[in-house]
């Protein structure tokens, strides 16, 4: 067995069983296998999913010097995390949008990330490689945020090879009679299968971008502030400037931004340790005071039930 051959991708679809997202993920992870990858498919919705409460003992944990572990004993969330950011030599992701973003599936393994993280820093560098597939029941502007949302994951801890927006695909199966969108999984199964045979500094974006697209998820969603003509990408937080020729829009990114982005590693690293400070003056300072003033709102409220 070749060494191409022994590595693994694992396609996470967040969909129903059978649905859109489990069959363009599957033609995906077919056109990956093409190139002699091996890949398993882990179903988000077979299995027990439960939300973060915010109860921040990761965090805290990791402000002591602590290893981090979730609270939430009782799910498959931390395996999932395991065998998706830790284990697979790549991922492809594949996920419904049902009202704009990531359906809640989704969002509940994304926000379930940190202790992983906090365990296994060395995932910050990126030395593996990732797809997206965000698949809509609508038109575009009902999908504007399936693929940002997805990265706002992906960019913690792989490099973006391609990524694909479907749209106008409601019914489970209706993907099926749309060709293009069948083709397109395929090639992105494809070029990460490519990429993962690669050095990871010579892997390069091979998805769809635009003259607004950001350098790093290359999503082309932009935050405006104020004053123009700045714009940042609001997934990560690099910085650029609205140029037109005549009425065409590009941004001239800022290159130092690009290579550090929010989520490179200088990036995580620089907010951990604000998570620390931050921790470190609510033990010390703070505490006491706000077991006094939280008695108001304690109290408060006729909190209302089924």
């Amino acid at each position: 067995m070749t060494e191409t051959q022994k590595k693994k991708i694992i396609g996470l679809s967040t969909g129903r069983k059978n649905g859109n997202c489990e069959i363009l993920l599957k033609e995906a992870l077919m056109g990956a296998e093409e190139l002699g990858v091996e890949s398993e498919i882990i179903r988000a919705i077979d299995l027990r999913v439960k939300p973060c409460t915010g109860c921040e003992s990761c965090s805290i944990a990791m402000s002591r010097g602590k290893e981090a572990r979730c609270a939430i004993k009782d799910d498959d969330v931390p395996w999932i995390l395991e065998k998706t950011v830790v284990e697979a030599d790549a991922v492809i992701v594949s996920v419904p949008v049902y009202h704009l973003r990531a359906n809640s599936y989704f969002e509940a393994i994304h926000e379930r990330m940190l202790p992983t993280m906090f365990r296994h820093p060395e995932i910050l560098k990126k030395t593996k490689v990732g797809g997206i597939i965000s698949v809509g029941g609508g038109e575009p502007e009902w999908t504007s945020l399936g693929l940002t949302s997805v990265n706002i994951f992906v960019q913690h801890t792989w490099k973006l090879v391609d990524q694909m927006q479907v749209n106008f695909v409601g019914r489970p199966g209706a993907v099926l009679m749309r060709d293009e969108y069948i083709k397109r999984a395929g090639e992105l199964g494809r070029r990460v299968a490519r990429a993962m045979m690669m050095p990871i500094e010579e892997v390069k974006y091979a998805g769809d971008e635009t003259d607004v697209s950001c350098p790093v998820c290359h999503c082309n969603l932009l935050k405006v502030p104020e004053k123009l003509p700045d714009v940042f990408c609001p997934v990560c937080w690099v910085k650029g400037e609205i140029t037109l020729d005549g009425d065409k829009m590009k941004v001239k990114w800022d290159k130092e931004d690009t290579k550090y982005p929010r989520f490179s590693e200088r990036g995580v690293f620089k907010h951990l340790e604000l998570i620390k400070s931050l921790q470190e003056t609510f033990f010390t300072e703070d505490q006491e005071k706000v077991k006094e003033l939280i008695k108001k709102y304690v109290s408060y409220g006729k909190i209302i039930k089924p």
